[in-house]
């Protein structure tokens, strides 16, 4: 009998996940994430692209650009968590399984933080940095690939080519106007617009 209730437990979580129950809470919650993240976060690379331009702004709106994107992020994803509850809990034998993927995926993109900003900071060279997001992207890209292969929707191959494409043209644009560009543009156009389909479940 407890078996059976784990077995019917994760195949809930996976179908959840995976968008197979497209109103599924964890479903809807990665998708609000991916969709404020990916609007901070492009609007922040389309400011320091304008800066790059040539347009002046204040000290403070430059620290606030800087900064907080990732305060608001942190800050919205702390609320959405504790709001979550258990519908966010990954359940079953399984579902923590996957879970510890993730997990592991956060701490692989922690790890490349400690190898590219070190350098950065320490040879005051940032075109250095400038292959950490690169390099993010390019996971990211890989990670919709894998979740294309299992689903078979057309949407999650365009999400994962473009990430690949936008990683690659980054790795070629380095120090240029045109990185921060493709940096914003991919934001927006493969993390916050997935992202706002999935939290309204008609990304399936």
């Amino acid at each position: 009998m407890t078996d059976s209730h784990s077995a019917r437990e994760d195949l809930a979580y996976l179908k959840t996940l995976l968008g197979t129950d497209s109103g599924g809470e964890v479903w809807r919650f990665a998708g609000r994430l991916f969709a404020v993240g990916g609007l901070l976060y492009g609007l922040q690379c389309l400011f320091h692209g304008a800066q790059i331009l040539g347009v002046e702004f204040p000290g403070p709106v430059t620290l606030a650009a800087m900064f907080g994107p990732t305060v608001l992020f942190l800050v919205y994803m702390t609320v959405a968590i504790v709001r979550g509850g258990r519908a966010i809990k990954p359940q079953g034998t399984t579902g923590r399984a996957v879970d510890a993927i993730f997990n592991t995926s956060g701490l692989i993109n922690l790890v490349l933080l400690v190898i590219f900003l070190p350098p950065a900071i320490q040879s005051g060279d940032f075109k250095v940095w400038l292959f950490y997001p690169a390099v993010v992207f390019a996971v990211l890209g890989g990670a919709w690939f894998a979740a294309w292969q299992l689903r078979r929707r057309l949407w999650m191959l365009g999400t994962a080519l473009g990430w690949m494409v936008s990683a690659g043209l980054m790795g070629l644009t380095r120090g240029q106007p045109a990185y921060l560009l493709i940096c914003g543009l991919a934001l927006f156009l493969f993390m916050m617009l997935p992202g706002v389909a999935m939290a309204r479940g008609k990304a399936d």
